[in-house]
């Protein structure tokens, strides 16, 4: 590649970075676990190689593939969320599912996503549908369930993740799958 004032440096781990899949976390058990987890309580916890996984509605999502009754993202997946509605600001349809525009996940931090919207959207979030769509200051979130776990505090109908907070928190809905711990109406990772 030729380029009038030197050498021009392709930086590929950019690209790569931009393209990565949705980390892999806890999903509601539905039949049998999908490719990569494991049962745990009443969910199916990611083992070391699982991918990111969603509960199959219809056909699966761009970039996705069926495992069961799930849907595993591929290596360049997109974030999906189940459709309820139009799909929030930054995502866009397919099929049953909205998918991020991008992504580009932060080793390490907990990444604010599009949430179903319950009453007024937590801070940091703005209404998009029947969304909540996270701003450039927002912090990961979850559904308020009862008393937001530790490590979270309260922003209407929902817990924000305070800086610095690396556990997932995911609802309880039976015992917590293992690596996590319960927190009231919450499983946190440990």
């Amino acid at each position: 590649m030729f380029h009038a004032g030197g050498p021009v440096l392709l930086i590929p781990a950019l690209f790569s970075i931009a393209l990565a899949a949705p980390p892999a976390e806890p999903v509601a058990k539905v039949g049998s676990c999908p490719s990569g987890y494991s049962t745990s309580g009443d969910f199916c916890k990611p083992g070391s190689s699982a991918r990111f996984a969603v509960v199959k509605t219809g056909s699966c999502p761009s970039g996705y593939s069926t495992s069961g009754d799930y849907c595993l993202a591929g290596s360049s997946a997109r974030h999906a969320l189940p459709k309820t509605g139009s799909c929030p600001s930054g995502y866009s349809t397919s099929g049953s599912y909205c998918l991020q525009s991008s992504s580009a996940p932060s080793p390490g931090r907990l990444e604010a996503r599009a949430l179903p919207r319950v009453g007024s959207c937590p801070s940091g979030y703005s209404t998009s549908g029947d969304y909540c769509k996270p701003g450039s200051s927002a912090r990961y979130a979850v559904v308020k369930s009862g008393s937001c776990p530790s490590g979270y505090s309260t922003s209407g109908s929902y817990c924000l993740a305070s800086s610095g907070t690396t556990r997932l928190a995911v609802a309880k809905g039976g015992s917590c799958p293992s690596g996590f711990s319960t927190s009231g109406a919450y499983c946190l990772s440990n």
